[in-house]
């Protein structure tokens, strides 16, 4: 079938081609390959021939340093982005774009993801065609291993990491509000519940295992939401 990028997508890999010429395509990509149409993918077109994502490969040394580059996109995301994986990590905008530890079969080190539209990758919708330039720069510096990954969050932690968890509680079900970024007794009983619906230890401390728990739930959230 004929298919096009989403308009958002072309934009930002204009951005970054002219902000860096004579970077490495190694590893671009926009529509999927054979094994991308086995599954739902943002790669794929979806019903209306839009494919909404896009990988740009990590080349610092021609100006192009993509995880770096992530990192300003998911702090200042672009209207129509929906999420960004890059160097083992993934953000979106159902969690307040803070950064999660990636659990998929490639952790996107040679590369970036972004997806955007709405609704789940099966069949990403509107907004993907928003011309609205992206915030994106060519001077950060080189990332050369996995992101560290989110801090573990427990009782008397604040911050947007904080309010971005309680967002995915107020979603799952398991916490009324309010979303204030200040964990305190109720986020953490919140916490508990959702970990015994992700078969984790119910200690109501997000570590390791919860993170990973919660990016898991991401993917399929992402990829079997409708539109």
């Amino acid at each position: 079938m004929s298919w096009r990028l989403a308009e958002s997508l072309v934009v930002l890999r204009d951005q970054v081609d002219r902000m860096a010429p004579h970077r490495s395509k190694a590893s671009d990509g926009t529509i999927g390959d054979a094994k991308h149409r086995d599954r739902p993918s943002r790669h794929n077109p979806n019903r209306a021939g839009v494919v909404c994502a896009i990988d740009i490969t990590d080349d610092p040394a021609h100006g192009c340093p993509i995880h770096a580059m992530a990192d300003t996109v998911r702090a200042h995301p672009h209207p129509d982005l929906d999420y960004v994986i890059s160097n083992g990590r993934i953000a979106g905008r159902s969690t307040g774009w803070q950064w999660h530890r990636y659990t998929g079969a490639n952790p996107h080190n040679k590369h970036a993801h972004f997806g955007v539209g709405s609704g789940g990758d099966g069949n990403p919708g509107p907004v993907y065609d928003d011309r609205t330039g992206w915030t994106v720069s060519g001077n950060g510096a080189a990332s050369t291993t996995a992101g560290p990954g989110p801090r573990t969050l427990k009782r008397g932690a604040t911050g947007p990491d904080v309010a971005g968890l309680q967002k995915i509680l107020v979603g799952a079900g398991v916490l009324s509000g309010p979303v204030d970024g200040v964990f305190g007794p109720h986020t953490e009983a919140a916490v508990k519940k959702f970990q015994a619906k992700l078969g984790v230890a119910a200690d109501g401390i997000v570590g390791p295992a919860t993170h990973a728990a919660i990016a898991r739930l991401m993917a399929l959230l992402a990829a079997t939401a409708k539109k």
